[in-house]
């Protein structure tokens, strides 16, 4: 009896540990803390409004609207984990000259209320609420721009949806799974109990497995032009599956920087050429 007891206390009170650690991690990467970038468009000479809209499950998101007189299309711009929309401006107002453009703040994030990320899968509710925004001005030619989570995020959009005509994915990560993969593998075997209970808890709370969120997974499901760009350096982006993207799915290209690593892309030579080159083509 007193070995019986034994093991289950061997068993039980380490699962016990790492269930409680899992629920910790899972809390604060699903709170970050709210960062402000302190720039406006019209600091770089553009008019813009600044608009609010709310989600389906009744949050509201806070938005940049810059109007292109000139054009019937329009791009949204998606900010990475954990920034705002002031963060990815800098290096994309620039789009504006030939686009209505809308900058988003994610749920939880920059000016928008909520108070949970998911990284990436509720915020596909974000992209719907923006791409609604856009139509209710006369703009049904709608293109993402996604940078990191942001990234990723519009190609998981992209898939779910039919509103859209393109995508550039700027440094996207495959999975949540796999960002959380990387940031505990300091823990060594510890960290895959940790993460099978974050695995499940994502589950239970938001109906979907962090491992089947997953490009790599779900690549063969795009059917409209993506653009995927990623440092060979970049550690929360660059995988051996990316070289393989174009062969699975003709809609997909990708643009491997040599030397880059996350946070950098938007220092490649001719990033302003390609984006343009890309959406010119791909909005016919």
């Amino acid at each position: 009896m007193k070995m019986f007891k034994w093991a289950v206390r061997i068993l039980l009170y380490p699962t016990l540990i790492f269930f409680i650690i899992s629920l910790i991690f899972f809390y604060l990467y699903s709170t970050p803390k709210k960062k402000t970038t302190p720039v406006t468009p019209s600091q770089f000479g553009l008019k813009y409004e600044e608009v609010s809209a709310k989600t389906e499950d009744g949050i509201n998101l806070s938005f940049w609207f810059i109007p292109n007189n000139n054009s019937k299309k329009g791009i949204i711009m998606l900010h990475g984990w954990p920034a705002d929309k002031g963060d990815i401006i800098t290096n994309t107002f620039f789009l504006s000259k030939n686009y209505n453009l809308l900058y988003l703040d994610f749920r939880a994030m920059g000016k928008s209320e909520g108070k949970f990320s998911t990284g990436g899968y509720l915020e596909t509710r974000d992209i719907k609420t923006a791409v609604g925004f856009l139509k209710t001005k006369g703009i049904n030619d709608i293109s993402l721009y996604g940078y990191s989570m942001g990234a990723f995020t519009a190609v998981i959009y992209s898939i779910l949806n039919d509103d859209i005509k393109s995508v550039v994915a700027d440094s996207p990560y495959d999975s949540i799974h796999s960002v959380l993969k990387d940031f505990f593998k300091f823990y060594g075997f510890l960290s895959a109990p940790i993460l099978w209970f974050i695995n499940l808890e994502y589950k239970i709370i938001y109906g979907k497995f962090i491992t089947d969120l997953s490009l790599s997974k779900n690549i063969d499901k795009i059917d409209k032009p993506i653009l995927i760009l990623c440092g060979n350096k970049d550690d929360v982006c660059y995988n051996d599956k990316l070289n393989h993207y174009p062969g699975r799915n003709k809609n997909v290209e990708v643009l491997i920087l040599d030397g880059f690593s996350h946070n950098e892309s938007i220092y490649y030579k001719n990033y302003e050429k390609i984006l343009s080159d890309f959406y010119d083509k791909k909005f016919i």
